[in-house]
């Protein structure tokens, strides 16, 4: 009679919720703790269980500035378009709550003054993703948004004498790099700010480290969240047997099989995906090899 041998089961070093997500989450929170009517505009975080704990909790989801009328808004991490802060927080009966990522404020405040110093600016990233449909508010009429998955986009940057380049803050390293490479054929004068968010590359770089260390890699986090997807691919290219789920549950669903037998399994998750879903991603995995 064969017994199942417990595999070693080990979490990367620094993964859990971003700073910015937390802060974005207790604010809200601690809102509607003191008794606020709260509402939030966009979803806070791409993490199935967090939206439900916050819905549990009353706090409510508007996708519009327009569908807000009164009680207290919280702007999530990615921060919104400035036609949109300016009009809730013009509003006299909304209390609004800022809560975008200090790096996104970076960003947006550099899209600003690229634009104002004549530079045409070009953002690599996704093209519908809230931070970066807030950051090219700021960037001025002629600003152009490339996809980093699709290089045939960048022949949307003008040859012209003035280019400045932004990421959305999640992207890979070496894809600004690239671009940046590219944005310098067709101009003079070329000004690029790095606004990849450094959490986003401490996670990556730990991520990687276990990757290599172990015979499979579990990715945790929402399939709609840009950076875990981004983190899957990274340690897809260190670790081939890499999987992306969005929690246990689907671990157990799709996974059950592809768990038993591996020795050494890593966990890593995006910075939207809270720590308990690591913990409990690493327990189930016990249970699937008991």
């Amino acid at each position: 009679m064969s017994t199942a041998v417990r595999p070693e089961v080990r979490i990367a070093e620094r993964a859990g919720f971003c700073y910015g997500v937390r802060l974005a989450i207790d604010k809200a929170k601690h809102a509607r703790d003191a008794g606020k009517e709260v509402t939030t505009l966009g979803q806070l975080v791409h993490n199935p269980g967090i939206k439900a704990d916050l819905s549990d909790r009353g706090i409510r989801t508007a996708d519009l500035a327009d569908q807000v009328e009164g009680g207290t808004l919280v702007i999530r991490a990615h921060g919104v378009p400035a036609n949109e802060l300016e009009q809730v927080r013009g509003k006299p009966d909304l209390e609004v709550i800022d809560a975008t990522c200090t790096w996104v404020l970076q960003s947006q405040k550099a899209a600003r003054e690229l634009a104002a110093a004549g530079y045409t600016v070009c953002i690599i990233g996704h093209e519908d993703h809230p931070e970066v449909k807030g950051v090219r508010s700021y960037a001025g009429e002629g600003h152009v948004v490339v996809d980093d998955m699709d290089r045939s986009t960048w022949e949307r940057v003008p040859h012209t004498k003035k280019i400045g380049v932004l990421s959305q803050s999640t992207i890979l390293p070496f894809k600004l790099e690239e671009f940046a490479a590219f944005c310098l054929r067709r101009c003079h004068d070329l000004r690029v700010v790095n606004t990849i968010c450094p959490v986003t590359l401490t996670r990556q770089a730990d991520s990687v480290v276990l990757a290599g260390e172990v015979d499979a890699m579990i990715v945790v986090g929402g399939k709609n969240s840009s950076n875990t997807k981004e983190l899957a691919v990274k340690c897809a290219e260190v670790c081939a047997d890499t999987v992306h789920v969005a929690d246990a549950d689907e671990l157990e669903g799709e996974y059950r099989e592809w768990v038993r037998g591996k020795a050494r399994i890593g966990i890593t998750g995006g910075t939207s995906t809270p720590e308990v879903d690591l913990e409990e991603v690493r327990d189930r995995i016990y249970a699937l090899s008991a």
